[in-house]
This record gives C-alpha cells, structure tokens and sequence, in this order.
C-alpha cells in the first residue's frame, strides 16, 4: 500500500484533515517530485493521488473555495510538500558551509564580517597616509623620531588589557552561538519524541484525525519558532515567503493566526510559539481525555460510581496528559532558551569599553609603525589591524545567530528536519 494514498476509503466513518482548504491548480504537477526529494519516501503515488494532481496547484499559496474532500492533501502530503520545504531551504541560502580539511577557504572574503570593519580599517589607512606624508617633508625629520620614543613605554601596556577584553568577548559568543544551537536541537529532538508518543497513542485509540493535527502542529512550531527569532527578516522580498514556509500545512485561517503580529504595549509582537504551543497542548488534553463535555442537565443527574475500566483508563490518560505536557512544557523551555541569547547581548559598558581601548591602541600602534618604517609599513599595520578587529567582528557575528547572515544557524533546515523526522513517525506509525 503506498504510504501517500488517500485514506477516505479506507476509513469510511473519519474524514481527516476536514477543516484545511484546497489549494488551486494550475496544470501538471507531482506530489511524486516533493516525496523523492524529501529523502523520507520512495515509493510512487497511488492512482487516486496521481488524479488529485490535475486538481492542485503545486506553486500556489492562494487557497480555493472548492469543498470537494477528495481534493484535499493528507496530512502526510501536507508536511512532504515540496515548495513548503523548498521554502524554508531558501532561508539557509546565505549560510556558509565550508570543508574543514581545507585551507583554501582564507583566500575569500564571504563570511568574514569584513563590512562591520571597513570603515574602522579604511580611518586607519587615512590616518596612515596622512601621518606618513606629514612624517617626510624635511621640517619633520626629526619628528619621526620623537613619535617613536614617545609611544614605546605607552601601547604596549595598552596590548594586554585589550588582548584579554577580545579573548573574552570571543570566547563567550562561541558559548552563546553553542547554546543557541543546542536550545534549537532540544527543540528539534522533542518534536520527535512528542510526535511518537501522540502517534502510537492515537493508533490505538483510533484517534487518526489527532494524530494529523499533531502532525500538523508540531510541523509549525520550529517555524513559529524560527519568525519569533527573524521577526522582521523575511526569507524573500515579496513578503509571501513565510506563508509559502506553511503551505497547505495549516488552512488560511490557522496560518494568518499564526502570522499576524500583534499589539504588545505599543509595538507589534510575534506570539506565534505560544499560538502553536496551546493547540499542541489542547491536542494532548483531547487525545489523553477525550473531548466530551457533559451538560448542566448531566450535572444534575446522580452519577454511576465509575467501574474498574473506567478507572483504569483514565489513570492511563493522566500518565499519557503528564508525558504528554511534559514535553511541551519542554518546547516552551527550548524557545524561551533561544528568545533569552537572542534578547541578551553582551552589555553595553563592556563592548564600548573594549571598542574604545582596541581603536585607541590601534591608532597609536599604527602612528608608531609609521614613524619607524615609513610607508613600506602601511600593508603590514593594515594586516594586523585587520587580525584585532575581524576578532571583534567575528564576536558580534556568532553572539546572536539567529539572522540570515553567512555563519548564523540553518533554521530553515531545522525546520524540514523535523518535517521529515514527523513524517516517518507518520508513515511508521501506519496511517
């Protein structure tokens, strides 16, 4: 049976997915391309989802009023939807990935942070230069001289203080960076765990329709997650990207919820994790409880003492709602680990602190350079200056990684790791 076949007909009593829309078509397109590309399936398309493929549009992220269920993408098509996941790949397109065997990587510029030291480094030349043609009109021979003696017993005191301010400053953006990825692979290894308790629970208490809106929102966390991190930083200029990140994943609605900032004492905020949180949380209640709810008429009415079943099954459902919500409550910290690094810089008194000592020591070190060698130590000085400083950059690129820069975290791939993780939990699982 192929694991991306339509399940209407073989469970004629449940209509999964009832409440998402149908996206138009527009042609000939293949669910067949997203799944071979997903590195999750390989098997081909039944020949009820190849007729569905004339009725969708692959491209679009414009839902259509047609009702037809047939029409509709599973749960399992939603998730592996390949311009969803291409989506969120698109995110990652600046991030670097180099090979660590290699040294030929120090003859590029790209990922350096070489624009947040250009201005530093082009007063520096200027500085150079100007000192180096004031230095060699005869009226200033002497002058060289004096420069050189003046400044010895006075830069290098300044090189200890301003050495041990950039190790520090270096080494605890290395930390955060390490904390920041390791906050989002707790993430990621949660919605693993959390999707196979709900879905082997949901197989055996004939809960399909749950285990799909599990599926379906523990897809949209890590990228609620990821826009609560970018909340200005959309992956493409058009401004739809994010709305092509979910697809048909979630239906008009349940995305434009997910994605409308809103009002937080005067500036506009995203609540998107705590948005998709609650339902994952109200799904394990439903799936650990039921979702019954007795009337005033039935509260008035004497109540049977509850059997030993009865009993039973619901001391089973107070362990699967404590698991349950104990992973999510995990999630909360993962995100709230993540928001932490990425609205905490270092402060503020130690950077300008260091910035002021490292410019300083620069300028005089540079001024000695020139009154002792000339212009031939301008390439040397500009080197070095360039060492000190690209610490400093490198620092301030590793300390918040959450933006789309070319050393900061892969979000989006996280994102469709933890797609493709859901789906073969979905696929193993059965349904």
């Amino acid at each position: 049976r192929s694991s991306l076949a339509l399940r209407s007909s073989h469970h004629p009593t449940h209509h999964p997915d009832s409440n998402h829309t149908a996206y138009r078509t527009m042609g000939q397109s293949s669910v067949a391309a997203a799944t071979s590309n997903s590195g999750i399936m390989s098997n081909p398309p039944s020949a009820e989802l190849q007729g569905l493929t004339a009725r969708h549009d692959y491209n679009s992220i414009v839902p259509s009023d047609d009702n037809d269920s047939e029409a509709r993408l599973s749960a399992l098509e939603a998730i592996l939807y390949k311009p969803r996941l291409d989506a969120l790949l698109a995110c990652d397109a600046n991030v670097i990935s180099y090979e660590p065997f290699s040294f030929l990587m120090v003859f590029g510029l790209r990922g350096r942070n070489f624009g947040m030291i250009c201005a530093p480094l082009c007063g520096l030349l200027l500085w150079d230069i100007c000192w180096a043609l004031t230095l060699e009109t005869e009226q200033t021979t002497g002058l060289a001289g004096v420069i050189t003696t003046s400044l010895d017993g006075l830069i290098a005191p300044l090189l200890t203080p301003v050495s041990f301010l950039l190790v520090f400053r270096l080494g605890r953006a290395a930390v955060r960076f390490w904390d920041s990825r390791a906050a989002f692979g707790k993430l990621v290894e949660i919605c693993r765990v959390i999707m196979s308790t709900a879905a082997v629970s949901c197989k055996h208490n004939h809960r399909q329709d749950l285990c799909n809106e599990f599926a379906r929102w523990i897809c949209a966390f890590p990228i609620a997650t990821k826009n609560f991190l970018r909340p200005n930083l959309p992956c493409s200029r058009d401004g739809r990207s994010r709305r092509r990140e979910i697809g048909p994943l979630l239906s008009e609605k349940e995305a434009q919820d997910m994605l409308t900032p809103v009002n937080g004492g005067g500036s506009m905020e995203f609540i998107a994790p705590i948005h998709v949180l609650d339902r994952i949380r109200e799904l394990s209640y439903v799936l650990s409880f039921g979702d019954g709810r007795s009337s005033s008429s039935d509260v008035d009415q004497k109540v049977p003492a509850p059997s030993a079943t009865a009993i039973l099954q619901t001391q089973k459902g107070v362990a699967l709602y404590r698991q349950l919500n104990g992973q999510v409550d995990t999630l909360c910290g993962a995100w709230g680990a993540m928001e932490r690094i990425a609205a905490t810089p270092l402060p503020f008194v130690y950077v300008v602190h260091l910035r002021t000592f490292l410019l300083l020591y620069l300028f005089l070190w540079n001024l000695q350079g020139i009154g002792s060698n000339g212009w031939k130590s301008i390439p040397a000085l500009l080197a070095a200056s360039w060492a000190l400083l690209g610490i400093e950059a490198a620092a301030v690129e590793c300390e918040r990684p959450y933006q789309l820069h070319s050393n900061h975290l892969p979000l989006g791939k996280m994102c469709v790791v933890v797609a493709k993780n859901v789906a073969q939990t979905v696929k193993t699982v059965g349904y």
